[in-house]
């Protein structure tokens, strides 16, 4: 099998359970369950941060895809693919950002004593977390159309 089609099929795979994990993180969120959320969500970043990694020694190592012989259709999915991943990105890391800020307040350590969490640190923090969440789940169906192309051109 075609190194290149190995790796981004890994990639395929740790998006998957990236998503997952991220999907459940929301579920955690809306029960309230918060030390499960963050875990959660704290797996799903470090799985970007070892896709990441991943993708930095693919390059090294077997190079970048060359695109000349990809058709037009094939690199719009690219594309698209990519815009989402940076969704994904962004929303994360907003997200991340606002996170910080709520770490103190009863929200999460469930004590009284504890300040409330600023309504719009927390509205950003949701808006910024279904952007990353949705372009993450985004990112994983045009991934899997970039798969099939490069399946395509390699069969």
């Amino acid at each position: 099998m075609d190194p290149k089609l190995l790796f981004w099929a890994a990639a395929l795979v740790n998006l998957g359970v990236l998503c997952g994990y991220a999907l459940y993180g929301v579920r955690y969120a809306r029960r309230g369950e918060i030390a499960r959320h963050r875990r959660n969500m704290k797996i799903a970043s470090w799985l970007i941060v070892a896709f990441l990694g991943a993708y930095v020694l693919k390059v090294v190592f077997l190079g970048k895809e060359d695109q000349s012989v990809w058709s037009q259709l094939d690199i719009w999915v690219l594309r698209i693919h990519e815009l989402f991943v940076l969704f994904m990105l962004g929303g994360g890391a907003v997200a991340w950002i606002q996170s910080r800020k709520l770490v103190a307040t009863r929200l999460v350590t469930h004590d009284p004593n504890d300040p409330m969490p600023d309504a719009r640190v927390l509205r950003i923090h949701r808006i910024a977390g279904r952007v990353a969440v949705i372009g993450s789940v985004l990112a994983f169906v045009m991934a899997i159309g970039v798969l099939v192309g490069m399946a395509a051109r390699l069969g």
